[in-house]
């Protein structure tokens, strides 16, 4: 049952005897992140993975405190703060330790679904569903900074301690490459589908707004001709400026140069304008150009380029299998591409080309990590990286972050996929080190203004040490040792029993994962059921002992 949002249900956002009012945070799932989606095949079966992210837009923090530890599990309590300064608490749910992340996390914060599309873009039937997904929930990113109560300072940065949570304004995000991004969807047949993310299903939060916990998009499962293509929804103008610069998928294009070419597009129905927005840096010269290439036969495309006060500047509508504007004297700045079809027809594939002026390359320096060693916890702390830059022509700028074992760029580095295409005049970028092996990393952080490159290498490093040892659960076998469900640096048989009573009472705590298969992409993660897989995984970390 979903919590009334009356005075009278929750007094929630109502004075209470001395005129306090209650601030609650109000989460919800941030679109953008979906459109980072990938179909993957795994021996013979068939996974959607995606990226997510959930932000707090309520009047006050999400505040999350751990209390009474049960087994491997602790209860976690909300702190609702009020106008004056004061607050209170609740109940809200437990902690958990995650194998695979190497943290503590908060049970059942997400859930994934694929849902049936009905007529035009009705929501039908679930199809597939994932476990119910824990988090580590922290100040990931900046969401709206506009927001009453937003705080530019991040005040959860870290899974390691008692608490967790999200500043009015922030962003939690995991990208498509955390370990539990995605739905096995084997069996479902190629089409078209909804993707759908649900933050908090189980209400266990006290929130602003009960409402707003879901976020879908349509996305192509399988080879599906006139099927909508990973750009959409790109229809208007405007549905391309809501879209993040740069980021997988996204038709805000932001940066494209010196050059860019995306396949695998289509123009899916007959009202389908696809628009694109992209960064001119420079004056047009002979290379710059908008290009779309397509078969004539199969429906005819014409191409329309409009400047940032989307004014037509250009347009091309031969007979042939291609169109294109040239870009010759174009002011720098940004623009548009808008393909549509002559007469309204569709188009099962095309291809889009933008080039772009070569220019002078902005400057980056790499402030954090500094000179020497920075000693972080793997996947509990998160670490900031910096910069200072500057463009010789003003230009808008883009970064992106790389770590790599040496200060090189050798083809060993490792690209950290949410920072991509983050906008340089913000300054920073929070790396979540769970995504991070351990060891010792270098930080790159790269540069572009859409028409050249340029980067940096960090002054010093940073080192991700191992989380204590998984298989190390308790220091006691004795229910009335204060050491019991402590660790205590070591494993032994008071692990293995403890472990075992755990399983056998049916725990949360014992639930480890959704596989018994290494190979298998739920391994490592619970599924919110006890099972074999569970304790055999188990008996493989105790025999492993502590590395």
């Amino acid at each position: 049952m979903r919590r009334s949002t009356t005075c009278l249900g929750l007094m929630l956002l109502c004075p209470l005897a001395g005129g306090q009012v209650d601030l609650p945070p109000d989460i919800i799932v941030r679109e953008d992140d979906l459109y980072d989606n990938l179909i993957d095949e795994n021996d013979g079966r068939r996974f959607l993975r995606f990226g997510t992210g959930t932000a707090n837009v309520g009047t006050g923090p999400l505040y999350l405190r751990g209390g009474e530890v049960s087994g491997t599990t602790r209860e976690v309590w909300q702190r609702i703060f009020r106008d004056d300064g004061s607050w209170y608490e609740r109940l809200a749910g437990y902690f958990i330790y995650h194998p695979e992340h190497d943290h503590v996390h908060i049970e059942n914060w997400t859930v994934y679904r694929v849902r049936e599309v009905v007529g035009e873009d009705g929501v039908g039937a679930v199809l597939a569903e994932g476990p119910k997904t824990s988090f580590c929930i922290i100040d990931f990113g900046v969401y709206d900074d506009t927001l009453p109560g937003f705080d530019p300072n991040p005040q959860f940065v870290s899974c390691g301690g008692d608490v967790q949570g999200l500043s009015v304004g922030w962003i939690d995000i995991y990208d498509i490459n955390t370990p539990g991004q995605l739905v096995e969807i084997t069996g479902i047949p190629d089409g078209v589908y909804w993707l759908e993310v649900e933050a908090d299903p189980e209400d266990q939060l006290l929130e602003l707004d009960e409402t707003n916990n879901i976020a879908r998009i349509m996305v192509t499962i399988g080879d599906v001709p006139f099927a909508p293509d990973a750009y959409e929804e790109n229809d208007s103008f405007d549905e391309v400026d809501a879209r993040q610069e740069g980021k997988p998928n996204s038709p805000n294009l932001g940066p494209v140069g010196p050059a860019t070419l995306i396949t695998g597009l289509t123009v899916d129905a007959s009202n389908d304008d696809d628009y694109y927005r992209f960064y001119m840096p420079a004056t047009g010269d002979d290379a710059s150009r908008v290009r779309i290439d397509f078969d004539h036969f199969e429906g005819d495309l014409d191409l329309d380029i409009y400047d940032a006060q989307r004014n037509l500047v250009g347009q091309s509508n031969g007979t042939i299998d291609h169109e294109q504007v040239f870009l010759r004297n174009f002011d720098p700045g940004w623009y548009y591409a808008r393909v549509y079809g002559f007469d309204r027809a569709r188009s099962p594939d095309y291809s889009l080309q933008i080039g772009v002026s070569a220019n002078q390359p902005p400057t980056i320096e790499t402030l954090t990590p500094p000179a020497g060693d920075t000693l972080l916890q793997h996947g509990e702390d998160t670490y900031e990286v910096t910069w200072n830059w500057s463009d010789p022509e003003a230009n808008e700028a883009w970064v992106t972050i790389f770590v790599n074992t040496q200060p090189v760029l050798d083809g060993n580095e490792v690209l950290i996929a949410s920072s991509m295409n983050t906008p340089a005049a913000l300054g920073s970028h929070m790396l979540n080190t769970a995504i991070i092996e351990p060891g010792t990393w270098w930080v790159y952080c790269q540069i572009t203004d859409g028409g050249s490159f340029a980067g940096d290498w960090s002054e010093g490093t940073i080192t991700l040490e191992e989380h204590a040892c998984p298989a190390d659960l308790t220091g006691s076998g004795d229910p009335s040792d204060p050491g019991y469900g402590i660790p205590d640096g070591s494993v032994d048989a008071d692990d293995f029993f403890f472990y075992l009573d755990l399983f056998a009472s049916g725990d949360p705590g014992a639930d480890l994962t959704g596989s018994g298969d290494p190979s298998d992409p739920f391994y490592g993660i619970p599924d919110g059921s006890i099972d074999t897989d569970d304790f055999f995984f188990y008996l493989d970390l105790f025999v492993q002992g502590c590395p």
